[in-house]
């Protein structure tokens, strides 16, 4: 078990909180592993439980631990990732503080670039990975949500093979809010993308043709992010949540910077 240190400070849960959290970024418990009881903890620690059950909620709420109940229950380290980025965005795009054309404009940014760099360090088993992603495009689904994760997985894994982890973090992250998205405003979303349409970019992906493959993406991304687009303002439409940012998406889908407020 680590050896951490009595505290005796003030704000004594947040003391708590950080050696927790610096033990499972330094690796000194692992992603699935079972963190200390609590009273193990509270031994530890010379403090309450109540303190370090502050400090488990404290790790649950910001993704580094999960709870499990029963008598093998406790907080579980999970895999850091960008799913609570994602929900956080989603919940931003609900109350209409973020949009979808300001989402596009990101992925505009950051996605060719994946693709160019995936054409770089494309590999054998890379090429069989981006073959899978398009067969899977064209078989059955059996519902809107499965429609969308097959559609996405292109993507996906053009992210995992571009040798550059935070790119990947990045994209995978927009990629999770796009489906939520999609999701949350329009369930019957087949219009939106077919099979096939990722087609060029996996072809000079593949062929390791690092231009073709950023222009293949910007290209595939102008398309798709205008049904979007076109999506979200039906969308906002049908709520009260419209006000105010009209001005905003017409700039972000015509490519021009949006201004503060003065």
């Amino acid at each position: 078990m680590n050896s951490f240190k009595p505290v005796k400070q003030p704000r004594i849960s947040e003391q708590v909180l950080r050696q927790l959290k610096e033990a499972i970024l330094l690796g000194g418990f692992k992603s699935g592993e079972k963190l200390p009881s609590e009273r193990e903890l509270t031994d530890a620690f010379h403090v309450s439980r109540g303190v370090i059950r502050e400090a488990i909620r404290a790790l649950e709420i910001t993704g580094f631990v999960a709870t499990r109940q029963g008598p093998t229950g406790g907080a579980f380290v999970t895999e850091l990732s960008f799913d609570h980025v994602g929900n956080a965005f989603l919940d931003l795009f609900l109350s209409n503080r973020v949009s979808i054309p300001e989402m596009a404009h990101v992925r505009h940014f950051i996605e060719p670039e994946v693709a160019r760099l995936a054409a770089l360090n494309i590999t054998k088993e890379g090429i069989e990975r981006l073959m899978e992603a398009q067969d899977t495009e064209f078989l059955p689904v059996e519902n809107n949500s499965e429609r969308i994760v097959i559609m996405q997985k292109t993507h996906m894994v053009l992210a995992e093979i571009c040798a550059n982890h935070f790119l990947e973090a990045i994209s995978k992250s927009m990629l999770k809010l796009t489906k939520e998205i999609v999701e949350a405003v329009d369930p019957d979303h087949e219009a939106l993308h077919g099979p096939g349409e990722h087609g060029q970019v996996i072809k000079a992906v593949m062929g390791g043709r690092v231009s073709e493959a950023a222009s293949a993406m910007s290209e595939h991304l102008e398309t798709f992010c205008e049904r979007l687009v076109k999506m979200e303002e039906v969308y906002r439409k049908k709520t009260a949540w419209g006000s105010g940012r009209e001005d905003s998406k017409t700039a972000m889908s015509a490519g021009e910077p949006v201004r503060p407020s003065e």
